[in-house]
Formats: structure tokens, C-alpha cells, sequence
């Protein structure tokens, strides 16, 4: 045999042996037409792989999502945080007892005849103990949750007290918190429906109004009461249901949660907040809130976290006010990012007039008012789970990395019978490939010094024996 026929070529050695289907038909084709038609298959089969190839990259690298909504049953869920504040931030009766909180306070309240004894109201003027600041003033003159505004509380039937609810500061001054973050286990309702969550009737105290729309104040009646979840901040300006006295409202509530993906899919993140353990949008507001009011106005606002002093009254008309509009407008910005997981509470609320005849009769004696006072300044409120379930609302990645590759193998096996073998098998070739031209000249070498001897007169010993111990070499390698 043509010594040219001891070895073949890479490129035949490969396409005669790979597990790639195509090749071999191509080279080994009993003639010239078969293959021909081989050659054309599969270069057909190569350019639909091809195709659908550079489709599943361009889909993948589109970074799309698809939204996965579950609806779950439950036996019992957790209860969220209520918070209650009164539309009115300080009481006359409580406030004009020291002229000199009256005074502090009138850069915000602006009323000079908010004293003035009139029938509902007897004021008596004198000094009192509480700290003269904003703070103090506030707790001490702002709505207080006790036995006199607090007429009736129950949870799942049973009695629940002031003791119950935690004070927080808020826009509106002093606000109360049902079900507050503790070290505690939270507290769940198990019967869904209207008499198994929180009831409650309040007191609003409409005579002891303080509220002057004309500098800013509030011209409603009644209190916001706000459904959020435990260890999220309640913004109370922008947030809340608003309840006016004279009417029950039954407010039924059901729990969302978005769990959102992370770039480059989705748009989430969760930051490091500084006053609050989770990361929350409402959460994030307020402390970029507190840092522009700290730094632009040197002092903390009551409503917002911080470790300054509490703003005075001159100061935030002056000040405060005006970074707040500055934050809304955007001229202030705030980097808060959408949360990677936001549990909300969708409620519908409906409205029925309250009290009747038979209320005034059991509660209204007992504290010594009649049905007028009572529809205008008693509110009943319910919040409760209307069904045991949650809904998950979930993004997710339209194409993940294993479904990339599920569908590069599906793809290349069908059209071309490639696998992870193949490739290894085309690593091999291009090794060949780089050391060919090396080792076709150690084979002509050794044939050349073949042919010398036996050519020769006389055979040289030593000669064969070199000859035999390179082409031992060359087998050896191969």
C-alpha cells in the first residue's frame, strides 16, 4: 500500500469517526450523488439548528419574565398591623390648659380664637408639667386611645383594651398601632368573616377640634385607619381608609404577595435600612425623607425617624414643609428601588349608618350621651379576613440557564445528533490538526532512513537498529 494511505488526514479521521451525524455519510458516500445529497442534508440541518440557536440566545439574553399568580388556602393567617389616627392633631380641652403650649404651637395651628370658651368646651387655663417641645406637647394634647376615646374593643370575641395598641407619632400626631411588631408570636385569625378580627368604636371628639384648613390643617372629621404589615412604617398623609363618625365600617382585607426578580430580569433590590429591620418602599420614603429634612433643615421631624432634635413649629413651617414639597416635585431625589418581596393587604370597604335606637340605649347611658352625640363623633370599625387564602403573585424568568441549555442540547441533538461527546470529539480534531504537520515529518523522516538501509550494499546493523527504535517511538505516541 501508498504510504500516504498509513495515515489520514485529521479532517477525514474526524469526520469518519464523530458521533456528529452527517459527517461520515459525507466522506464514506459509495459515490459522488450520495454524497452530494448527504452534504446538502446536512447543511440544511445545520442551518436550522443554527437558526434556532441564535433564537433561544436572543430570547435569553432579552432577559423576559413571565408572572405566576397562586391562590392558597389556609387554616389560619397572621393578622396584619392596624394603625388608627385622628384627623385632628391636638385637643382644646387638653391644649389650652397651658397658654404656653397655645403660643408654641402657633406657627402650625394658626387659630387665635382656639381657646375662646364656647358651650362645648370649658378650658381651664393654667400651668401644666409636660415638656414644652413638639414631642411633648403632642403626647400630652394630641388624640389619646384610652377608656374615654376607646368605647368598645374586642379581637376574635374577646376583650381588648388601650393597653393593646402601641403609640407611635405620625402626621397627624399621635397615632396607635393594633398588633404591633413584638418579640412575640403575632396574632392570627382562624374563622374568616365580619366578629373574628378587630372590632372597635371610637370616640373622635369633634368639639375639641383644632384643625384650621386655612393653615394647612385638616377639614375632616373622623380618624384613617391604615392595614399594613408588621415592621412596615405606616405613612399616614398618603395612606390609610378614612372613616367618619355616625357609621360602621366593615372593612374586609386579603393578603398579596410579589416576589419580583433581580436585575437584569426584574428591577428589585433590597437596601439596608437604618431605623427599620425589613426593607420596605414606605420604609425607604421615610428615612430619605428624615436624611433631606436633617440636612437641609438641621433637625428630625416628628413624624419621621432620626437621631436630631425634634424640628420647632417655626422650623418646619419654614423649612420642613418646603423639602417635603421638594421631595414630591423631585427635585430632592430618593433612591428606593422596587422591594424583592412586598406583602400588601387589598381590602373593600362598605359602610352602614350607625348607631341605632338599641346602641344608644346599652352604650349610650352607659356613657351618659345621647344619639346626636353619638352620630357625630362615635365611629364603629371592623377589619377582618373576608377568606383564609393569600394570593403569590410571582415573576419569574421567562428563560433560565438550564432552560438555555435544555434547549441548545434539544436542538443540536435532533437536527444534528451533537452532544457534550462531540465536542470533545472536535477538541481531539483540532489537537490532530495543530500537531499534524509535526508528526508527517517525523514519518517521512523515518521512511527516508528506512529506505537508506535497505538500499544499501550491506545492511548497517546500528542503522536498523535506530531505524526500529524511532519507528517504536512513533507507535508509542500514536
Amino acid at each position: 500500500m501508498a504510504e500516504e494511505e498509513d495515515e489520514q488526514s485529521p479532517e477525514r479521521e474526524w469526520a469518519s469517526g464523530t458521533t456528529l451525524h452527517g459527517p461520515a455519510k459525507v466522506v464514506d458516500g459509495p459515490n459522488l450523488v450520495v454524497r452530494l445529497l448527504w452534504l446538502a442534508l446536512f447543511l440544511v440541518s445545520l442551518g436550522i439548528a443554527t437558526y434556532l440557536i441564535t433564537m433561544s440566545f436572543i430570547d435569553f439574553f432579552s432577559w423576559g419574565t413571565v408572572t405566576d399568580v397562586k391562590l392558597e388556602f389556609t387554616d389560619q393567617l397572621e393578622f396584619p398591623a392596624v394603625t388608627i389616627c385622628n384627623f385632628n392633631k391636638f385637643e382644646k380641652d387638653l391644649l389650652c390648659m397651658d397658654q404656653r403650649a397655645v403660643e408654641y404651637l402657633r406657627p402650625l395651628i394658626g387659630n387665635d380664637a382656639i381657646c375662646e370658651t364656647d358651650n362645648s368646651t370649658s378650658p381651664t387655663p393654667g400651668p401644666t408639667y409636660y415638656p414644652m417641645s413638639l414631642a411633648g406637647i403632642t403626647a400630652y394634647t394630641g388624640f389619646q386611645m384610652d377608656r374615654y376615646a376607646l368605647k368598645e374593643c374586642t379581637w376574635r370575641g374577646e376583650t381588648c383594651t388601650w393597653q393593646n395598641f402601641t403609640h407611635v407619632f405620625g402626621e397627624y400626631g399621635n397615632c396607635y398601632v393594633f398588633n404591633q411588631k413584638t418579640s412575640g408570636t403575632p396574632l392570627q385569625q382562624i374563622i374568616p368573616g365580619q366578629g373574628n378580627g378587630l372590632h372597635m368604636v371610637l370616640d373622635v371628639h369633634e368639639a375639641f377640634y383644632t384643625e384650621n384648613p386655612a393653615t394647612g390643617g385638616s377639614s375632616d372629621v373622623g380618624v384613617k385607619v391604615h392595614i399594613h404589615p408588621q415592621g412596615e412604617p405606616a405613612k399616614m398623609d398618603i395612606q390609610g381608609i378614612p372613616i367618619g363618625p355616625g357609621s360602621h365600617a366593615y372593612i374586609g382585607i386579603s393578603q398579596v404577595t410579589y416576589q419580583n426578580e433581580v436585575p437584569p430580569w426584574g428591577l428589585c433590590e433590597d437596601l439596608d435600612l437604618e431605623y427599620y429591620d425589613t426593607y420596605t418602599l414606605t420604609g425607604c420614603l421615610m428615612e430619605c425623607m428624615a436624611h433631606w429634612v436633617e440636612s437641609e433643615c438641621g433637625c428630625t421631624a416628628l413624624e419621621l425617624p432620626g437621631n436630631l432634635s425634634y424640628c420647632e413649629p417655626q422650623l418646619i413651617v419654614d423649612c420642613v414643609l418646603g423639602v417635603k414639597d421638594q421631595i414630591t416635585t423631585g427635585v430632592l431625589a430618593c433612591n428606593c428601588p422596587t422591594p424583592c418581596r412586598i406583602q400588601t393587604f387589598d381590602y373593600f370597604v362598605s359602610y352602614a349608618g350607625w348607631p341605632n335606637h338599641i346602641v344608644e340605649v346599652y352604650l349610650g347611658e352607659e356613657n351618659n350621651v345621647d344619639m346626636e352625640y353619638m352620630q357625630s363623633n362615635w365611629a364603629s370599625i371592623d377589619v377582618f379576613y373576608e377568606e383564609l387564602n393569600f394570593e403569590q403573585i410571582t415573576q419569574k424568568k421567562a428563560m433560565t440557564p438550564g432552560d438555555l441549555l435544555s434547549g441548545l442540547g434539544g436542538q443540536l441533538g435532533l437536527f444534528v445528533g451533537a452532544s457534550v461527546i462531540t465536542i470533545m470529539e472536535f477538541v481531539e480534531y483540532l489537537l490532530k490538526r495543530l500537531t499534524y504537520c509535526c508528526r508527517k515529518k517525523k514519518k517521512n523522516k523515518v521512511s527516508a532512513s528506512t529506505a537508506q538501509v535497505w538500499t544499501a550494499d550491506k545492511v548497517d546493523p546500528l542503522a536498523l537498529q535506530k531505524v526500529n527504535m524511532l519507528q517504536e517511538t512513533k507507535m508509542y505516541k500514536e
